[in-house]
């Protein structure tokens, strides 16, 4: 009985003293998430497409309005926003000049 009682001491504390140094996060910032899952696929004066996977449309939309306003301080305006190829999506934003 005291062989298994030992047996089981030592599985126990083998077993908690594991480092959690093991387990990593995905990405170490929000800026290499968005780098890692969002490419411009289409940019023009007017508009600019981009593919994503794993961002929300609210981070794609801060920089749509980034590009837009380089355009000339035009706004960005959310286009439409597809299903596309392996879970990813487009998003495709219009460059417009709003009227105060």
């Amino acid at each position: 009985m005291k062989k298994y009682f030992l047996f089981f001491l030592a599985f126990f504390c083998t077993a908690c003293s594991h480092s959690t140094d093991d387990v990593f996060d995905v990405y170490d910032s929000d800026y290499d998430r968005i780098v890692s899952n969002v490419r411009v696929k289409e940019e023009t004066p007017h508009y600019v497409t981009y593919e994503y996977k794993d961002v929300r449309i609210d981070e794609i939309a801060f920089l749509a309005s980034r590009y837009c306003h380089e355009q000339g301080g035009k706004k960005a305006v959310l286009n439409n926003s597809i299903l596309y190829r392996n879970y990813s999506r487009r998003a495709t934003f219009d460059c417009v000049e709003l009227q105060n």
